[in-house]
């Protein structure tokens, strides 16, 4: 986890502010840790208990990312892997040290935003030149659109981060229901990895620009890919193949390459990938095996991000009985890099160091199998768990967003009963219709009013005397309904799931809208960040 604090810049600063926009503090997402950036730091720090400096690390990262509703582990699926790039270096006929160069270098480091959805950057101008591609006078539609639709470029309008699919969705709706409209819009953003445009579509060789951008949404790999095939399409390979380095950046960044000295980036960066080993990622840090026994400034370190994840011991350079004792708990709870189990030996070895750093709660072994109705719990309710079977159904189907956040025919299908178009949160309206659907449609017999707020369902179950907390001791079950607060206790945001099923201390959920598509996750039941509590619906 990288520390961050004022003045850091970088694709991490992005990360930070979109998470931050996430607990409810409006920033800009444009990578530079400024004043705002570090008031919103210290806010969050305030409301989550923690020291208010304004500085970012383990602490703070592990109470951002775990506390998010968006499950950023299952982002890894999505993110790029060696193989990917070693995969594009053998079908262009490149070295892979000339990929990884152009991969570091041209992408923006992270493909996709916080929320699950691909980067993109919305581009007024040339969404103007796109309507009219299609027929359409742009002139009319200005009013009340002059942030999404103008004839020349300019970033003032720019929001980045997850804030650029409002300017999209806006864009889209210029005329509200027009396929012609919607894809143009699509063509004017920039997406994914290496920002391209929507427009390059058809050269790319898609077929249609929604083809294309469902292409950017399943992955960085994708994206690669895509990227690689607009280098042949615009004959920039063979620059690569032999290293000219001037000649692809005069062409690939436009005449202000030398400026930005994009030449001279690329250069360095393939000399740094050239003398690895096959294999070997960039530099890094080199941190010895320490013990029982070991002192110094590498323990104090060892002893101090203990402390931040809640395992508390001295920071006292000694590597002490009750250090080891705090390395034990940490292994027997936690998994290593390749999501194993590890070694609770009491040693800080490679494997617990990087563990300390990227913490990942351990999980049951073997496959939950969400996708199947779990077995009866006596006391279950017969309705939760009718309503369960829905969300399962729903689950296998693939339910979830289609051309952007909060976007597409399932998502309208849950928010219609409630009287809302999509582009709403909608993990309320999706609990509501699968109960809605398990009393057989009809709204009369549904035991709560059909609703698209979290915490107005929750609100309604508590006054029913349904609900009941996490530390009541009651065992959640099978149907049963969970309610997470967001932004602060006293805010009107949540989110809301059902209950899979509970085994070995892990709560087991099937929730929409925690990322794009309906899923399930997993949670320590002790250790439920925000948790409101849960609810039996009869």
């Amino acid at each position: 986890m990288e520390l961050l604090k004022i003045n850091s810049r970088g694709d991490a600063v992005e990360l930070l502010q979109e998470l931050l926009n996430e607990y409810g503090h409006p920033l800009v997402v444009n990578g530079i840790f400024d004043e705002a950036t570090e008031q919103a730091v210290r806010s969050f720090q305030v409301d989550n208990d923690l020291v208010a400096d304004g500085i970012v690390y383990t602490k703070t990262w592990t109470k951002l990312i775990n506390g998010t509703p968006v499950d950023l582990s299952k982002m890894e699926d999505k993110y790029l892997k060696e193989a990917d790039l070693n995969r594009l270096a053998e079908a262009l006929a490149l070295d892979v040290a000339t990929i990884k160069a152009v991969n570091e270098v041209e992408s923006r480091g992270r493909g996709f935003n916080a929320d699950g959805n691909p980067k993109i950057l919305f581009e007024g101008h040339v969404f103007w030149k796109e309507l009219e591609k299609r027929g359409i006078d742009p002139a009319g539609y200005v009013s009340d659109n002059d942030d999404v639709l103008y004839k020349k470029w300019t970033k003032a309008y720019y929001k980045g981060g997850i804030a650029e699919y409002e300017r999209l969705n806006k864009a889209i709706n210029i005329i509200p229901n027009n396929s012609k409209v919607a894809d143009a819009a699509y063509a004017s953003a920039s997406w994914g990895l290496f920002q391209i445009m929507g427009y390059h579509y058809e050269a790319l060789g898609y077929g249609s620009v929604t083809e294309f951008v469902g292409d950017m949404q399943l992955g960085e790999r994708q994206q690669l890919e895509a990227f690689g095939k607009f280098l042949q399409v615009n004959k920039l390979v063979s620059y690569l193949r032999n290293r000219q380095w001037a000649e692809f950046a005069k062409r690939y960044n436009g005449p202000d390459y030398a400026a930005n000295q994009y030449d001279i980036k690329l250069k360095e960066a393939y000399q740094k990938y050239a003398t690895m080993q096959p294999g070997e990622g960039a530099p890094k840090v080199a941190r010895e095996l320490i013990k029982k026994g070991s002192t110094g400034t590498l323990v104090q370190e060892l002893q101090t991000i203990l402390n931040e994840l809640d395992y508390t011991v001295p920071v006292n350079g000694v590597f002490d009985a009750q250090t080891e004792q705090a390395v034990k708990n940490f292994q027997s709870s936690h998994l290593d890099k390749h999501e194993q189990p590890l070694t609770v030996d009491g040693v800080a070895g490679a494997l617990t160091w990087w563990a300390l750093e990227n913490p990942r709660p351990r999980v049951t072994s073997g496959v939950i199998e969400y996708d199947k109705l779990p077995p009866s719990a006596y006391g279950e309710s017969a309705l939760g768990r009718a309503a369960l079977r829905i969300a399962i159904n729903e689950l296998k189907a693939g339910a979830g967003e289609i051309g952007g956040n909060n976007k597409g025919p399932w998502v309208q299908k849950y928010m219609e009963p409630a009287g809302l178009p999509d582009g709403y949160p909608w993990c309320a309206a999706f609990v509501s219709w699968c109960f809605l659907q398990a009393v057989g449609g009809n709204r009369k017999d549904m035991p709560f009013k059909y609703s698209a707020g979290a915490r107005d369902v929750f609100n309604q179950l508590k006054s029913k005397g349904w609900s009941f907390s996490g530390e009541s001791g009651k065992q959640p079950m099978p149907g049963d309904v969970v309610c997470w607060w967001r932004t602060s206790l006293t805010s009107v945001n949540g989110h809301i799931g059902f209950v899979h099923h509970c085994q070995d201390g892990f709560l087991y959920t099937i929730e929409g809208n925690k990322a794009a598509n309906v899923a399930g996750f997993s949670y320590v039941k002790t250790r439920m960040e925000k948790l409101l509590g849960f609810a039996r619906v009869y």
